[in-house]
C-alpha cells in the first residue's frame, strides 16, 4: 500500500516547511537583538544618553556574548568524554542569543516601563534624523507605526468615567483657516474664537436667589442670554467663577484613594463650590441642560507643559508628552459641535479674569493639548493617533490668538549639537520671546534667553537658542503687535537634547 505522505509533492512540502521554520528560527537570532537595540537606543535618544553605549551593549548581546558562551561550552565539553551533541552549533547560538537578549529586554521593560512607550513613540526614528526622501519617509512611517502599535494606549484608571456618545463622523465639519490679511490683529475663527475674556455683568452680578440651585441658574441664564453662544459663554464663566479647583481631591485621586475623594457629580460640586476637572465638566452639562443647551461630557488626556500637571512631584517635563487623565465638554450650537474646557479657563488668581482660550477652541488648536479617549470627539476629519499626539510639538491653543504657527521643528523633542533653531510663521507681527531652561529631571531651571530675529523677505521669525550639553525645555511666549508693556503669554515648548 502506498503512503500518501511519501509522495514527491508531500516530501517537497515537508522540505519547504522545514526550511521556512528553520529560516524563521535563525531570523529570531537577528531580529530580537535588533528589537532590543531599537528600544535601548530610543530610550537613550529620549533621555539624551550615549548612543555609543547602546551600540556597544548591542554588539555584546549579539554576537559577542553568545559566541563566547558557546566557545566556553565547546571547551568544557571537549575536556569530557565524547558524547553525542543534542543541538547543532547554530541552534545553540540562537538559543544563547535569545536567552541573553530576553533577559536584557525584561530588564529594560521592568526598570523603564513608564518611559519605553513614550520613548518609542517620540524618538523611535532617531536614526533617520537629518535624512529625507521617499525611502526615509516610508521607513519612518513603518517604525513609528510599529511603535504606536506596541505602545497602544494603556487604559488609564477611569477616574472621571466615560465620555458621552460622540457625533457621527459625517457630521464633523472641515474648517477653513482664516485668511491672512494686511493687519496686526489675527482674524477671528468662524466660531468667534477667541471671545473676550471678561465675564458679562449679568453673570458676575447674578442675584443670590438665582443661584439657589442648578435649575435656577439655568433658568436665569436662559432668560438673560437668548443667543446660544453667549448663553454657553455665560455658563462657562459662571462655572469658572463659582468653583475653585480642588487640589486636595486631585491628590487623593492621583494616589488612588477614591474612597475618600468627594463625589464629582454636578449637585455636589455646585454645593461644595470646589471640584476637579470632572466636576467642572459635569456642572457645565447640568447647567446646560437646565438652560436648554446640549453640553456633553468628554474624557481623555491632556498635555500641559506650562502648568506642570504634576506640580510638586518627581514627574519630569517629559511625562507631559503622553498626557494625564482629564475631562472637558462639547456643546451643540446651530448643528455644529464645539469644544470647551472650563477647568483650564478658570483663573488661578482672584484678580485674574475668566479666560476664553478653551471656549469654542478650533479643533486643530484644541488638539495641541487635548486627546479624547474616543477619537470622534476630536471633531477632526482625520483624527490623530496617541502616537501623533505625543510626537507633535507641545503647543498651547494660545498660539492661535496671535496668528502664529510653528514651521519647524515638527516634533516634540529634537536632538541638536549646540544650537536649537525654531522657526515660526508670524504674519501678524506678534512679539515673540523664548527661553531655554535646563531640565534637571525634576523642574526646569537655569533659564537663558534665546535670540529672536525676523527672516528678511518673509513673515517668519527665527529663534536661536545656544545650548550647553544637557536636556532643555525651549519655552516660547508671545504678545500682541505693538505692545509696549505687559505680560507675554506662553504658547508652547520644544524639548531639546544637546550634546
Amino acid at each position: 500500500m502506498r503512503v500518501m505522505g511519501s509522495s514527491p509533492l508531500a516530501r517537497a512540502g515537508n522540505w519547504i516547511l522545514r526550511y521556512i521554520l528553520r529560516a524563521i528560527w535563525v531570523a529570531t537570532m537577528v531580529l530580537v537583538p535588533l528589537f532590543g537595540f531599537w528600544i535601548a537606543s530610543s530610550l537613550a535618544a529620549y533621555h539624551n544618553a550615549s548612543q555609543w553605549l547602546c551600540f556597544a551593549v548591542g554588539l555584546a548581546l549579539f554576537p559577542v556574548l553568545p559566541v563566547v558562551w558557546d566557545l566556553i561550552f565547546i571547551y568544557r565539553r571537549n575536556r569530557r568524554l565524547p558524547e553525542r551533541a543534542i543541538l547543532t552549533a547554530l541552534d545553540r547560538l540562537v538559543l544563547r542569543t535569545l536567552v541573553l537578549n530576553g533577559v536584557f529586554l525584561i530588564g529594560i521593560l521592568w526598570f523603564a516601563h513608564g518611559t519605553v512607550g513614550r520613548a518609542l513613540a517620540v524618538r523611535g526614528d532617531w536614526m533617520l534624523d537629518g535624512y529625507e526622501g521617499d525611502f526615509v519617509t516610508s521607513t519612518r512611517g513603518f517604525l513609528l507605526g510599529f511603535a504606536d502599535k506596541l505602545n497602544g494606549r494603556a487604559v488609564l484608571e477611569r477616574q472621571f468615567g466615560d465620555s458621552d456618545k460622540p457625533p457621527e463622523p459625517s457630521k464633523v465639519k472641515q474648517r477653513e483657516r482664516p485668511k491672512v490679511t494686511v493687519s496686526t490683529t489675527p482674524p477671528k475663527d468662524t466660531t468667534g474664537w477667541p471671545l473676550p475674556d471678561a465675564a458679562d455683568p449679568a453673570v458676575t452680578g447674578m442675584p443670590e436667589a438665582a443661584q439657589a440651585d442648578i435649575a435656577a441658574v439655568g433658568a436665569y441664564l436662559k432668560e438673560h442670554f437668548p443667543d446660544k453662544k453667549q448663553r454657553v459663554k455665560a455658563i462657562h464663566d459662571f462655572v469658572a467663577l463659582r468653583l475653585t479647583y480642588d487640589e486636595d481631591t486631585l491628590a487623593k485621586l492621583t494616589a488612588g484613594d477614591y474612597e475618600h475623594a468627594p463625589p464629582q457629580d454636578a449637585a455636589n460640586v455646585f454645593t461644595r463650590k470646589s471640584a476637579v476637572c470632572a466636576g467642572y465638566a459635569k456642572l457645565m452639562s447640568a447647567i446646560g441642560s437646565a438652560a436648554g443647551v446640549e453640553i456633553l461630557y468628554v474624557t481623555g488626556w491632556i498635555r500641559d507643559h506650562a502648568r506642570r500637571v504634576s506640580e510638586g512631584t518627581d514627574e519630569t517635563v517629559r511625562s507631559a508628552l503622553e498626557g494625564y487623565s482629564h475631562a472637558w465638554n462639547a456643546v451643540l450650537i446651530d448643528d455644529e459641535w464645539l469644544l470647551i474646557d472650563t477647568t483650564w479657563d478658570d483663573p488661578t488668581g482672584a484678580k485674574e479674569p475668566v479666560r476664553s482660550t478653551y471656549l469654542f477652541t478650533p479643533p486643530e488648536l484644541f488638539a495641541y493639548d487635548h486627546l479624547p479617549e474616543d477619537p470622534a470627539w476630536q471633531l477632526r476629519v482625520k483624527p490623530m493617533t496617541p502616537g501623533d499626539f505625543a510626537r507633535q510639538p507641545m503647543l498651547s491653543p494660545d498660539i492661535g490668538r496671535y496668528g502664529l504657527s510653528l514651521v519647524s521643528p515638527t516634533r516634540s523633542q529634537i536632538t541638536v549639537d549646540s544650537t536649537a533653531i525654531i522657526v515660526l510663521d508670524n504674519p501678524y507681527h506678534a512679539q515673540v520671546q523664548a527661553i531655554a531652561r535646563l531640565d534637571d529631571g525634576r523642574k526646569a531651571s537655569g533659564e537663558q534667553r534665546c535670540s529672536v530675529m525676523p527672516d528678511t523677505g518673509t513673515t517668519q521669525v527665527r529663534i536661536a537658542c545656544p545650548l550647553g550639553a544637557g536636556a532643555y525645555e525651549l519655552a516660547m511666549f508671545a504678545a500682541p503687535a505693538g505692545q509696549s508693556s505687559g505680560m507675554y503669554t506662553y504658547i508652547g515648548s520644544i524639548l531639546a537634547n544637546s550634546r
